[in-house]
């Protein structure tokens, strides 16, 4: 069963489309677009007062996608309609009213893909060599990967079930691939939205000296690929909904103290052209944001 048909989505149903014509059409006109991991959404439907000032900062694309492991990670976490109708509604339908909502999986990302490639066969090629690239460093991904044959169709449920691994960052391991797969098909940029250091920037740094990975993107190196793969954390989003709107100062302040951002978080920026890797307070994050001194990375 596809994750959208469960029960317990039946009140955000309508918010959110699979349909991948519609998606190719939204992709060929805007080509950035948004990613969402668990993480993000939550932190937007706590916010959901604020989430008018938030939107601001997605001002590239109104395409948002949510892998289908997302949405099935929310519903195994909320697995009562009821509960999930109080948790999501309102986020999801706020959301759908100012940006296009999308839930993406292995087989729209398939068939995005064989609009754009002659052969099938190179369509399971790129995604089993992309896939190779991205978990490198998951030598249980990677032994699974190199043992599979992908051929078909219905080849792609044994990617998928790989790629979940054992489930922890799932979420953030398909998109990242889901991404990647977008930007080889020359969309982009892609707007990764999360917080997971673990299961998002340290994969993100393995892209840095990885040549194989540039040749199968068709980039010449890692400055080309990080204009077209971008990281947007909280603190990000925050940042760029604050550069987006003439808040006053007492606004801005005010602002990052109901945002619920985490201050005990490290974050990585660059403060009058030296790199940090720190807290930041949140008084100090919305003074350095209104001087224009900060510049966060993740």
């Amino acid at each position: 069963m596809k994750v959208l048909d469960s029960p317990v989505l039946e009140s955000v149903r309508p918010f959110i489309s699979d349909n991948t014509e519609q998606l190719y059409q939204s992709l060929n006109e805007h080509q950035a677009f948004y990613m969402f991991d668990n993480m993000i959404l939550t932190k937007l439907r706590k916010q959901i007062s604020n989430l008018p000032l938030l939107l601001q900062a997605f001002h590239q694309s109104p395409v948002f996608l949510i892998p289908d492991v997302v949405l099935e990670e929310s519903v195994r976490n909320i697995p009562t309609k009821e509960r999930y109708n109080d948790y999501y509604f309102e986020l999801f339908k706020q959301l759908s009213a100012k940006k296009q909502l999308y839930i993406i999986s292995m087989e729209t990302i398939y068939q995005l893909l064989e609009k754009g490639m002659t052969k099938k066969q190179y369509i399971f090629d790129v995604m089993k060599q992309l896939a190779l690239e991205a978990f490198r460093v998951n030598r249980d991904i990677i032994n699974n990967l190199e043992r599979c044959e992908l051929s078909s169709f219905s080849d792609l449920p044994k990617l998928r079930q790989i790629i979940l691994h054992n489930g922890n960052n799932a979420g953030e391991r398909f998109i990242c691939f889901f991404a990647l797969l977008l930007v080889h098909q020359y969309y982009g940029p892609a707007y990764i939205c999360s917080d997971d250091g673990k299961g998002v920037y340290t994969m993100y740094n393995t892209f840095v000296n990885n040549e194989s990975l540039f040749r199968i993107l068709g980039v010449d190196d890692f400055l080309m690929l990080k204009e077209q793969y971008i990281l947007l954390s909280y603190d990000c989003i925050l940042q760029l909904s604050i550069k987006n709107t003439g808040l006053s100062s007492k606004e801005i302040y005010a602002f990052v103290q109901s945002s619920g951002r985490n201050e005990s978080r490290k974050v990585l920026y660059s403060l009058d052209g030296q790199s940090f890797h720190t807290e930041i307070k949140n008084a100090n994050f919305a003074k350095w944001i209104e001087e224009g001194k900060i510049e966060i990375f993740f």
